[in-house]
């Protein structure tokens, strides 16, 4: 609006200077918004998966995230399972984009550059480089194809007439005048006057001698689509065969896959869907049901059974707290897993099984229960395995080796007056516990609406809390901090957070001290 009442023409130079100061006035003005509201704490505060975003070292601070195999950088491996050889031809079409004269060549190139970062942080987000490695594979073969199907095409034409082109004025200011004003100074570099004379000299012949330009642009164009055609078939046989496997190895899903027996027979493993149908179909419908929080969706969406926690990481403490649970001795686990559930469920056998996580489990119940493993063991490596496959004594004592070794192995039994085994699937990979003895008062009092918590009366979202029975466990809980955390001020980093951060920033522990 500016430029269009101005009297004179506005030069490129003075309009780039006056648009970028209104942006520069915009944005000062949505920053001092921005940090008005933060301070009123309007903004959502950020989780730990999208700070590990911005983070420069692979592990976040929070064991929870640290813990998950997708969250870690993608590799060259990672690149040629799941983009194949279709990606060195986005690379190569990077350059071909610059061919449009639009500025969407623009987008497709951000895109890349967002898309590969991202990627390069998170290995589950290689699924975005899919689109725009599709897109940029196609810009040489369509521009190529383009061409040279214009000049087959150009045969059965008549003779061109010359047509002169008239320039269209020059708007001022844009990107267009800073490139041209670009080009004036560097243009002459790329495009010499020798160049210039080239290409009017090929105007001219194709002009003059159309009869004879025509057939040799045909010919050189049939070359090329029969070159490209017999050189790319192995490429693209291979391409295919890598979908195709591909497709095989993803369409088992996790609750039921196929595998080779020893025989040689194929079969079709269900036992996780069949084990949650089993709970759907013989417990109670107001049953609940702890596991581990990996499988809180299953339990909730096939066994349709209240699960104790789901597949997110809103409540770092609240995950903690169950991994201290199925972490902890027997009898220190049931006095509280009694409170909160009348099932337990675990993954026995096969590469995703509890005992495989339970590590992972311990550190986490760690970063937030300081005495479960201790400062001093920020990597709670007293719950592991021995180099020769047995448990350290934590683990051997723990609800979860128990529960996953039930009457497998040698002298591991559950406390049939704690536990009772209801259900095991047919190969043993998902086993269902009984809880017994469990507290009614606990239930009851959770099951009362006026002890939850709900953001507004009437709303569907309502925090739960945790019966008084379980007071003295969760008085144990600090509240967990991380690495770049500033959305609990009373927050305390936790020894495995004190530990990933001393390793970000290689000090050792005599520059600590």
């Amino acid at each position: 609006m500016y430029r269009s009442r101005a009297k004179n023409p506005m030069s490129g130079i003075k309009f780039f200077l006056v648009r970028v100061g209104v942006f520069a006035v915009l944005g000062a003005v949505a920053a001092a918004v921005a940090y008005v509201l933060m301070e009123m704490g309007v903004f959502m505060p950020l989780g730990a998966r999208i700070r590990g975003l911005f983070l420069e070292s692979v592990k976040t601070g929070n064991p929870l995230v640290d813990s998950v195999a997708e969250h870690s950088p993608a590799n060259e491996k990672a690149y040629e399972m799941y983009l194949g050889n279709p990606r060195y031809l986005a690379a190569l079409g990077l350059l071909f984009c610059w061919h449009q004269k639009t500025p969407g060549k623009f987008l497709a190139f951000i895109y890349a550059a967002v898309a590969y970062h991202y990627s390069l942080k998170m290995s589950r987000l290689i699924v975005i480089c899919g689109p725009i490695v599709s897109v940029l594979a196609g810009f040489p073969v369509g521009i190529i194809a383009d061409w040279c199907i214009e000049q087959l095409l150009a045969l059965f034409t008549f003779k061109p007439k010359a047509v002169e082109e008239k320039p269209l004025p020059e708007r001022s200011g844009g990107m267009g005048s800073i490139i041209r004003t670009w080009w004036h100074f560097f243009g002459p570099m790329v495009v010499t006057r020798e160049v210039k004379d080239l290409g009017k000299c090929r105007d001219n012949f194709a002009q003059r001698f159309w009869f004879v330009d025509r057939p040799i642009r045909a010919v050189i164009a049939a070359a090329i689509l029969m070159w490209g055609y017999t050189n790319s078939q192995s490429y693209i046989k291979e391409f295919i065969a890598h979908c195709d496997e591909m497709a095989q190895h993803m369409s088992s899903p996790q609750l039921m896959f196929q595998t080779r027996l020893r025989s040689g027979e194929e079969i079709i493993v269900d036992d996780y869907i069949r084990g949650y149908e089993w709970i759907r179909d013989n417990t109670p419908k107001d049953a609940r049901v702890m596991a581990w929080w990996d499988y809180g969706y299953q339990i909730t969406g096939v066994a349709q059974r209240t699960s104790i926690a789901d597949g997110n990481t809103w409540n770092h403490e609240h995950i903690a707290t169950l991994g201290r649970i199925l972490t902890s001795p027997e009898k220190k686990c049931h006095n509280a897993m009694r409170h909160l559930a009348d099932y337990a469920l675990v993954w026995a056998g096969g590469h995703g099984d509890d005992m495989g996580k339970s590590p992972h489990l311990a550190r986490i119940g760690n970063s937030v229960f300081p005495d479960h493993c201790g400062d001093e063991d920020p990597l709670c490596q007293k719950f592991s395995f021995y180099q020769d496959g047995s448990p350290t004594p934590m683990m051997a004592k723990s609800f979860l080796y128990k529960a996953v070794n039930h009457n497998v192995k040698d002298g591991v039994r559950l406390n049939p007056k704690l536990f009772q085994e209801v259900h095991s699937t047919k190969y043993g990979l998902l086993r269902v516990y009984k809880v017994l003895n469990i507290s009614q008062e606990s239930k009851d009092w959770i099951a009362d609406p006026a002890n939850r918590v709900c953001d507004a009366p009437g709303s569907w979202y309502c925090v739960g809390q945790y019966p008084p029975a379980l007071k003295p466990l969760i008085d144990k809980r600090r509240n967990f901090a991380q690495l770049e955390d500033f959305n609990k001020k009373d927050g305390s980093k936790s020894a495995y957070t004190k530990l990933i951060e001393k390793q970000r920033t290689g000090k050792s522990e005599s520059e600590e001290l």
